[in-house]
């Protein structure tokens, strides 16, 4: 799974180079993997709608050091993402500050936390929430970590059966309107 959305994040790289006209460099999954610096700050929000459940799954991956200071700087003092019982909840709360699903017709939609995963360079947050009537329509703002970096890029990425959405934000990007294509 994690070589399937690091292939899908280095697709994103260069579909954002492409729509910005810069030239970016595609890193190896090697070299991503092992990588200790960062010099493109990228989330990448997969969000999936089962019409059965009533419920969105969403997994948000995020560079572990860009997330550890964001949340180091708003609790005042140091949060590692190792410490699972601190972490899950600041976690939580960030993410539902900074990533908002709203209905078709605007109320929201609360994120529940499901769980996380990490790796030495990667954070893999998971959330789901009731929803009814599927993805058509809903409203999606994704300003994860963009208050405090400003060249951060949030792609999320929505499916329901064959349909499909990518939405990327970037900081000037406002509420942007859920059409599924196949």
């Amino acid at each position: 799974m994690f070589t399937h959305a690091l292939h899908r994040f280095s697709h994103l790289v260069v579909v954002f180079g492409a729509l910005t006209g810069s030239v970016l460099s595609v890193l190896s999954a090697e070299t991503a993997e092992t990588s200790k610096s960062v010099s493109l700050h990228l989330s990448l929000t997969e969000a999936t709608f089962d019409r059965v459940k009533g419920r969105i799954s969403l997994s948000v991956r995020v560079q572990t050091a860009d997330f550890e200071a964001a949340l180091s700087e708003r609790a005042r003092r140091k949060i590692a993402a190792a410490d699972a019982g601190e972490f899950a909840p600041l976690a939580l709360e960030y993410v539902r500050e900074t990533l908002h699903l709203k209905t078709p017709r605007g109320e929201p939609v609360r994120l529940e936390w499901a769980g996380l995963d990490i790796t030495s360079t990667q954070v893999f947050l998971f959330f789901e929430a009731p929803l009814i009537g599927g993805l058509k329509g809903v409203r999606v703002a994704n300003t994860l970590l963009q208050e405090r970096i400003a060249d951060q890029i949030n792609s999320v990425e929505l499916h329901e059966g064959a349909l499909k959405q990518t939405i990327v934000f970037a900081r000037a990007t406002g509420e942007v309107v859920v059409d599924l294509k196949p």
